[in-house]
């Protein structure tokens, strides 16, 4: 059997009367990768859990003193403790003792009899849902301060992240601030109602794939159809019964999960054919002139560790080393007499030349999964001071990206040999890049160079 990777390092809290019992578990949890604590009954479970940081919690449902199914209860009573997910065990498995079990809190129910295989399934499928509820954010709309409470609590209680807001207008504020996995929204709400509402979410882009979830008192069918054919996910009749509504919500967001994962793989596989095509074509570019043979590749890599120490996140990332290796690709549309000209260019040639960034953005715009890489190509020419190329944008107005590209590129140029002269050594382009930090360079990405050390590659 393979370790479970979701249960690796995790801390996992045994509770049960059977000491037979817990050493046996212990034994299957150990295999998976697991720090295993035990409690013999209720109550030691509740102080071990107030003790530790625990990442999951199988309890029998007969334990002495504080039953599992009450020790689940106030656990998700509790805001500190609301998020450790609960798998209850017990010889009782008829629908009735399921349905106590989830009403309770539970994230599942499992027979004391389940299979080391089954057993290692349900864990890892418990531990992958409350991820996926721990990195979700649900934005709650509706007018009704005691409906937000409710469904907000509900939600917090299984782990989600909420953000409220009482109105459309309000939930598009909200939208500026985050951006949620899935809205929930009252269909009847003053100054924006809910249909108002998705049909603004529908003309933009950005929020438009978002799963939206209908909750009104109204149960008309033709209004209900009406909704779903405007494109709601799903439509909940008030009052319902929060746990229903949670299920639905776990639905969703499964669906909604399972759907980017495909995107993804897709996005992966075209991203990766169309880049093992465009890097041929920047080799070849670059073959084309010895001087700036793996020029592309160190401005990836001078521009990856600046935005390392930068903080950034790893989709940044992602598009900061394909932007970076893509940066030049505009300079196929560059003639060879132009490129490889030694002596200095005329205004003429060099307004032909600065088109470069333009023609690389234009090539990029044909292909979707490339197209957040197009800020670097544009724009990696740009000065803070307004000088640069190809819009003459100032300071803030030159994306982040493409100011940190500008650096890495400015350095590997600074220290590569040139056909009019030889490249500086790497002391002397620092005190060149110190000079016009602020005025060519953005001085955050400049003092972020310094402070990652970056070294010339060879």
């Amino acid at each position: 059997m393979n370790n479970s990777s979701a249960l690796t390092g995790k801390k996992v809290l045994i509770a049960d009367v059977s000491l037979a019992v817990r050493k046996l578990m212990v034994l299957k949890l150990k295999k998976f990768g697991a720090q295993v604590l035990e409690a013999g009954n209720g109550l030691e479970a509740l102080e071990a859990v107030g003790r530790e940081e625990i990442d999951l919690l199988i309890s029998d449902v007969d334990l002495p003193g504080l039953d599992g199914l009450e020790l689940c209860r106030k656990l998700k009573s509790n805001e500190v403790t609301r998020q450790i997910p609960v798998i209850l065990v017990s010889m009782l498995d008829t629908d009735a003792d399921f349905e106590r079990g989830y009403q309770a809190g539970a994230s599942t129910y499992i027979s004391k009899n389940i299979s080391e295989n089954d057993l290692q399934e349900q864990i890892e499928r418990v531990m992958a849902q409350v991820e996926r509820q721990r990195q979700s954010l649900i934005l709650v709309v509706d007018d009704s301060i005691t409906m937000l409470k409710l469904v907000e609590t509900g939600l917090a209680r299984s782990g989600f992240n909420v953000i409220t807001a009482k109105s459309g207008r309000e939930a598009i504020d909200r939208l500026q601030e985050s951006k949620p996995d899935i809205i929930v929204s009252d269909l009847d709400m003053p100054e924006m109602n809910g249909q108002e509402f998705l049909s603004w979410l529908l003309t933009q882009p950005q929020f438009a794939k978002i799963p939206f979830m209908i909750m009104s008192a109204n149960s008309e069918k033709s209004i209900m159809k009406k909704m779903v054919q405007q494109g709601a996910a799903s439509y909940m009749v008030k009052p319902f019964n929060i746990d229903q509504f949670i299920f639905t919500v776990e639905r969703l967001l499964s669906e909604q999960f399972q759907l980017l994962l495909k995107e993804r793989e897709r996005l992966e596989l075209e991203r990766s054919g169309l880049l093992g095509t465009i890097t041929a074509l920047v080799q070849a570019l670059e073959a084309r002139d010895n001087y700036t043979s793996g020029h592309s590749k160190r401005v990836a890599a001078y521009s990856r560790q600046i935005g390392e120490h930068m903080g950034l996140d790893h989709d940044q990332l992602d598009t900061l080393l394909i932007g970076g290796k893509l940066h030049d690709i505009g300079k196929i549309g560059v003639p060879d007499a132009l490129l490889l000209k030694p002596g200095k260019l005329s205004d003429e040639e060099i307004a032909q030349f600065r088109f470069h960034p333009s023609i690389g953005a234009e090539i990029l715009t044909a292909i979707p999964s490339l197209i957040p890489m197009i800020e670097v190509v544009l724009y990696h020419h740009e000065r803070i001071d307004g000088l640069g190329y190809p819009r003459g944008l100032t300071g803030d107005q030159i994306p982040l990206l493409a100011r940190i590209c500008g650096v890495a590129d400015c350095f590997d140029a600074l220290t590569s040999d040139r056909p009019y002269r030889s490249g500086f050594e790497q002391e002397k382009a620092y005190e060149i890049i110190q000079e016009v930090r602020g005025t060519q360079l953005c001085a955050n990405c400049v003092d972020a160079f310094f402070d990652a050390k970056i070294q010339v590659i060879r």
